[in-house]
């Protein structure tokens, strides 16, 4: 193998690394992903320590079309935040979309379910601006996650679920090959099977409750499970209800994060009852340091 030399043979060894890993984790599928470079940031450790801390949910999705690679560039020109949030689904050639829904039709009129189409399908569709907070403004094109992940993983801590199970070991492979746990959270519901591997691997972990039974009813054994970092509840919920779980959070030494913050009544109203980290896709309008 021929030897390159400075920046340009690093990136080269850390893209085949990363393609490695995710054609491993999808094999029968056909799926392949870039890499990332890094360089230091901020890590979770850094990130929890801040009070409050922000995450920009759907990479800004309430001011540009969410999740596409514009609006998380428009949201890293906010100086003062330090994390992304990023859904995953799979294609059925194995690549990773960043797309909160299994389907396109919410975000871009074009109903097609992610798993059965090719990225060269999915490619040409473009999420709109409906539900942003200036509607008129251009729609934009579907993101890769891998693609997301080698500009911004140098500079964020990202927040990463896996939004359909298939998607969840090859997002798993993926993260485990940038090398760089200290910046990755693994974000899923309480319930979910994948804490212990996402600790094995080094990453952050956030458990969210939903109001069910099966979350609150046992937010103790939440709060107590040592696989999970983090817990979070919906701004939508009672006040008793978010108060449950941060107090259940704070009694372990734990933070909480509440999600989504669409308006400073939101986030005075999380901040009153003790939560620390707050997740919006406002954050042109909430995150300090524009």
């Amino acid at each position: 193998m021929v030897k390159l030399d400075g920046a340009v043979g690093q990136a080269v060894s850390r893209r085949t690394l990363l393609r490695g890993a995710l054609a491993t984790a999808v094999l029968g599928t056909g799926g392949v992903a870039t890499g990332c470079s890094l360089r230091p940031a901020p890590t979770v450790t850094s990130l929890v320590a801040q009070q409050p801390f922000y995450i920009a949910h759907r990479g800004g999705g309430g001011d540009w079309p969410e999740m596409t690679a514009y609006a998380y560039a428009q949201a890293a020109k906010i100086k003062g935040l330090q994390a992304l949030e990023m859904s995953v689904c799979i294609t059925a050639d194995g690549v990773l979309v960043c797309s909160h829904d299994p389907t396109t039709l919410r975000t871009t009129g074009v109903d097609l379910t992610i798993r059965d189409q090719t990225w060269a399908t999915l490619s040409a569709l473009q999420v709109t601006a409906a539900t942003t907070n200036n509607p008129d403004q251009p729609a934009r094109p579907l993101a890769r996650f891998d693609e997301l992940a080698e500009r911004y993983s140098d500079r964020y801590v990202l927040f990463c679920e896996p939004k359909v199970p298939e998607a969840a070991e090859p997002l798993l492979a993926l993260l485990s090959a940038l090398k760089s746990p200290e910046r990755v959270v693994w974000k899923q519901y309480v319930t979910s099977p994948h804490w212990a591997r996402a600790k094995q691997a080094g990453f952050g972990t956030w458990g969210y409750l939903l109001n069910q039974t099966s979350h609150i009813g046992a937010v103790e054994r939440w709060a107590s499970d040592p696989a999970i970092d983090l817990l979070g509840a919906g701004i939508a919920e009672s006040d008793d209800f978010i108060a449950t779980v941060v107090d259940a959070a704070r009694a372990r030494g734990k933070k909480t994060i509440a999600w989504p913050i669409d308006s400073p009544a939101d986030r005075d109203r999380a901040l009153a009852l003790g939560v620390n980290g707050l997740m919006t896709s406002d954050v042109a309008e909430l995150v300090p340091g524009r």
